[in-house]
């Protein structure tokens, strides 16, 4: 019944006048329904399932005012999230076959006006964006989504919910669509939050365990189902005391399994003003549908009794009016039938879902889903493809179909001409589309068994019901295929015959339904076996044959053999020297193609090499190859455009700028970076662009000559909060980072570079960029032999990521004695918590022993990067003379050995700023010395009557990541702190702290006048 409806609705088409108002496509309802969307633009085909790039989807709506249409069929796997312009229309149901889904990452209509999306999948799942929305709208204006399947958000799953930023969301519609299974520990449908005007028509919410949706604002909420809701609450009724105007008419709501759901409405107040009627709750979950009408008022809100007058006054704009009002029951009874994208056909997902609803309580989940690949279908399902009919312009509008309707089949343009009743032609194609494109499952799964040196047998699944025979076709090249069997329907294997000894093949197989085609299966790559055969000499050797190899502690040698497996299994011997005469075994009967050598290779000498190769038949004796050996090795590089390929891949083509992670608590791992955040929310960027000049007068040009060779893309971290970091691959050392960063704006900045070693992560180095808007090259020398993992922590500063460089390192080894090349002045050191570097003469290792000649609680650590040796100290006293106990350090062979003294003196406090100066702190002449109530937040007036507005303003300030209460604060975080000013020398301060956990630390530090700067000194740290 509903393909006939359909069809009749598309027959008087032709004689629909163009009226002052033309709604988006006939049944189109809502708030939205006159959005305009790509009707008066450009044509665009989307023509493959890339992430990127020409013809691919994200290309499709990366430019505004277009009608998008699909000439494929198939999962478009995002591998970032997506953004559309405005001005678009897209047009899912002219996919071929079973039509196409997006999935993989978040999509945003944020800052898009006129949107047309109808017939599309759009399904996150749990590899998107963590804390992301599925689908979402925080500005703009004019949309309707028709017939779409949103699912498995990490955050919402469909929100339009206002920023505060550009337009508030105004005459949206979302109707005929399926809003599901929102992922936990996070499981909602939607915050609908402006007073824009939301229309939410004939859709099905099901397995959000709340939100479905939440509302403030503007609403109407009609013929929708919600079925298995958790405990979080259904239709969320405000929960605020902002004004809401709800138009809730004709839903029905069904319980399902989850435990503990709520009642229908919930959290409602009495400025939530409502007009409900004929609404249904199904609550008996015995398996049949025999809800009864929900009473009023619901969850305490204000119902509006007499919908002919309501006091438009009081709302933002009068709500739509629904042409196609059901009732709930029969709005039910449609949804099943075609919610969703059922053009061209629901698919394995949807239908899931239809299924569990039509249990009406007795399926589904008890509390909700954490990720979409555990259920049966395992994410996407299948999505069989097919062909379009004959269509010569390539306008998306078959031959047949411009004949009948008085177009030219081969006049392209007339696909954007503007046909008498207001549509584009095009448009009016879409809206005669019924049923899908005729097709027939493709087969699947071909495999091969049985193999000799002539014939095989293969097999494959057939997916279809209605073919009527197979075609099979073969090709040695993978390029050009012959035609080798036709095959009756059902028939699933064939023999084929007459082939070569060990030559590699290439099969492929199709159904046919009379003329009907379908796809290819996959292509089966397989070759015959042949006879037994001693071993062939192994080739394509790395380190490549008289070339030249980084090197370092370790060598890694592969190669290839291309010995067939009938002589039995191969293995190797390995053999290296310095001369090809004189070659030594260092390796014997490797079963794999790659050996790794571990004694230490002189630098600029040359070395011979072989692989002798052995099987049942004998032994092969391989080619000498020669390498020389030269400093260093490159263990992993990213340009963040086109290297490594794994980036390329998923940013190398972006058009606008990317978020790689926009949240708190997240990470996502890119071609062997992780990109992360803490308890703030970090946005780190892809940028599209160039940022990055050769000039040194330019903006992003090198600081100095030496800062030159930076490439042109890069990452940003642009959130200025702490907790972000960039994590990169675990290499073995000893190695050198290299790093180029970029400072986007005036200011000075540091970053800190991370090294972890055995799991304990510690400081390497801090790397401060001038305060110029420029290119700065950094590099860190690990020296030691262990495997380690660096890491940029943010530091809560915004700046770029240009290249990073790590290659294995090879020091320069001298005969001379280690001696002090350079040290810092010694005069007037600072005596606040920092570091110094002392240089030698020579690459160096620290093996422990510094100490200072302490006076009270200083503490000092040391660490060795290639020729230099930084220390970090705390707790130094000002004014004091300092001896530092450099204690063992050895050259790289450990065969020369140093140790020596630095003798230092700390400067005194600064002054105090006089009379009509600027001053820091407001200090009290009195300080309470019981922080209560922590949770007391400035401005407030402190001892004195002094006004504090901000940490500056000492003498009372609690920043902890924790709960802050009114008797404790939780910190666990590193910046947390708690701080109190005196104007005068406290004689004893008690502190009390509970601690949980393992490497807590406690730390006390003071400044004797903050009122210059604050130049903290700790003066006790503790420790558990």
């Amino acid at each position: 019944m509903k393909r006939m409806y359909l069809w009749l609705s598309m027959c008087l088409l032709g004689v629909l006048s163009m009226t002052a108002q033309q709604l988006a496509f006939p049944g189109a309802e809502g708030f939205g329904r006159y959005a305009v969307g790509g009707r008066h633009g450009s044509l665009y085909h989307v023509t493959n399932l890339n992430d990127s790039g020409a013809g691919s989807f994200r290309d499709a709506v990366s430019s505004p005012n277009r009608i998008i249409v699909f000439d494929v069929s198939g999962v478009i796997n995002l591998q970032s999230a997506l953004v559309m312009k405005s001005n678009l229309t897209i047009l899912g149901q002219t996919a071929p076959g079973e039509g196409v889904q997006i999935y993989g990452d978040r999509i945003s209509c944020s800052g898009a006006n006129n949107v047309i999306i109808r017939y599309l999948r759009m399904r996150m799942g749990i590899g998107g964006t963590s804390g992301a929305d599925a689908l979402g709208i925080s500005n703009g204006r004019d949309m309707i989504f028709d017939h779409l399947s949103v699912l498995w958000g990490r955050d919402e799953n469909f929100s339009v919910s206002w920023d505060k930023k550009g337009t508030e969301p105004t005459n949206i519609t979302i109707q005929n669509s399926i809003i599901g299974q929102g992922l936990q520990t996070h499981s909602c449908g939607g915050l609908i939050q402006t007073n824009g005007g939301v229309t939410q028509y004939r859709n099905l919410f099901i397995e959000n365990k709340t939100r479905n949706p939440k509302v403030k604002g503007l609403h109407q909420y009609v013929n929708n189902v919600v079925y298995n809701w958790g405990n979080g609450g259904c239709y969320i009724m405000g929960d605020t005391e902002a004004s809401s105007w709800a138009d809730i008419r004709n839903n029905y709501f069904v319980k399902g399994p989850w435990d503990g759901a709520t009642s229908p409405f919930t959290r409602g107040t009495p400025t939530f003003t409502y007009y409900g009627d004929g609404n249904y709750y199904d609550s008996n979950v015995n398996g049949v549908l025999d809800g009864s009408q929900i009473g009023h008022p619901y969850s305490g809100s204000t119902q509006v009794k007499d919908w002919a007058n309501w006091d438009n006054h009081t709302r933002p704009q009068a709500h739509a009016e629904i042409k196609g009002l059901m009732s709930a029951q029969d709005a039910l009874a449609w949804i099943i039938d075609s919610v969703g994208p059922c053009l061209p056909v629901r698919d394995q997902v949807d239908q899931y879902l239809i299924d569990e609803l039509k249990s009406y309580g007795k399926k589904g989940t008890t509390d909700g889903i954490t990720t979409e690949r555990d259920l049966p279908h395992k994410g996407t399902g299948a999505l069989y493809g097919g062909y379009k009919p004959q269509d010569s312009d390539g306008d998306a509008m078959p031959d047949a179909w411009e004949t009948a309707n008085g177009l030219n089949p081969n006049d392209a343009s007339d696909a954007m001409q503007i046909a008498a009743n207001g549509y584009a032609n095009i448009e009016n194609y879409s809206f005669s589309i019924v049923s899908a494109y005729p097709y027939v499952k493709s087969p699947s799964s071909l495999s091969a068994s049985e193999i000799t040196k002539v014939s095989m047998l293969l097999k494959w699944t057939d997916n279809a019901s209605d073919e009527t025979s197979f075609v099979l076709e073969q090709s040695s090249d993978n390029k050009s295929f012959t035609q080798i069997a036709t095959l009756d329907a059902n028939v699933n294997s064939y023999r084929v015959e007459g082939l070569t000894p060990e030559t590699k093949y290439y099969f492929r197989v199709r159904a046919l339904n009379g003329e009907i085609l379908s796809v290819y299966s996959n292509v089966l790559s397989v070759a015959t076996i042949g006879d037994p055969e001693m071993p062939k000499v192994s080739v394509n050797p790395t380190p490549e044959h008289q070339g030249t190899h980084g090197v370092s502690s370790t060598l890694k040698m592969t190669w290839e053999n291309k010995t067939n497996a009938y002589g039995g299994k191969l293995y190797y011997s390995v053999f290296i020297g310095t001369h090809p005469d004189s070659l030594t075994q260092v390796a014997r009967n490797l079963s794999t193609t790659a050996f790794t050598y571990t004694k230490t290779l002189s630098v600029g000498k040359v070395y011979y090499w072989r692989v002798d190769a052995k099987n049942d038949l004998g032994e092969t004796a391989g080619d000498i190859w020669n390498f020389e050996a030269v400093p260093g090795g490159q263990l992993f590089y990213c340009d963040f455009g086109s290297k490594p390929a794994a980036w390329a891949a998923a940013y190398g083509s972006i058009g606008d700028n990317t978020n790689i992670i926009n949240a708190a608590n997240t990470t996502k791992t890119v071609a062997g970076m992780t990109f992360g955040s803490g308890s703030d929310a970090i946005r780190v960027v892809a940028m599209s662009a160039a940022n990055v000049s050769a000039s040194l007068d330019a903006d992003y040009g090198p600081y100095s000559e030496a800062d030159a060779g930076a490439s042109p893309r890069c990452v940003q971290f642009v959130t200025t909060k702490s907790g972000g970091y960039m994590q990169l691959p675990e290499v073995q050392g000893p190695c050198r980072i290299v790093l180029y960063l970029g400072n986007p704006d005036k200011s000075t900045k540091t970053v800190n570079l991370k090294q972890i070693i055995d799991g304990t992560e510690s400081q390497a180095a801090a790397l401060t960029m001038a305060s110029a808007k420029k290119t700065f090259k950094f590099e860190y020398v690990y020296t030691g032999s262990k495997k380690i993992t660096f890491k940029i922590d943010a530091n809560a500063k915004k700046f770029n990521i240009n290249d990073v460089l790590l290659e294995a390192y090879v020091p320069d080894i001298s005969e001379v004695p280690i001696e002090i090349a350079a040290t810092p002045a010694a005069d007037d050191y600072s005596y606040a918590d920092g570091s110094m570097a002392i240089t030698f003469n020579q690459d160096i290792k620290y093996n422990g022993g510094i100490k200072l000649n302490a006076t009270q609680f200083e503490q000092v650590s040391a660490s060795a990067s290639g020729k230099t040796l930084t220390i970090n100290y705390n707790s130094l006293a000002p004014n004091t003379d300092y001896v530092l106990d450099l204690g063992e350090i050895i050259d790289f062979n450990a065969t020369k050995t140093f140790k020596g003294e630095f003798a230092f003196r700390t400067c005194d406090f600064p002054p105090t700023k006089l009379e009509g100066e600027t001053h820091y702190g407001k200090a009290a002449t009195a300080m309470p010395l019981d922080f209560v109530p922590f949770n007391q937040t400035a401005p407030y007036t402190t001892v004195g009557g002094l006004v504090q507005e901000a940490q500056n303003d000492y003498p009372h300030w609690v920043q902890a990541s924790g709960t802050i209460s009114a008797n404790s604060a939780v910190m666990t975080n590193t910046k947390d702190k708690l701080m109190a000013y005196f104007d005068q020398p406290a004689q004893s301060i008690s502190i009390k702290a509970d601690f949980s956990g393992s490497n807590v630390a406690f730390k006390v530090q003071e400044t004797r006048n903050a009122d210059v700067a604050p130049y903290w000194r700790t003066i006790r740290q503790f420790s558990a």
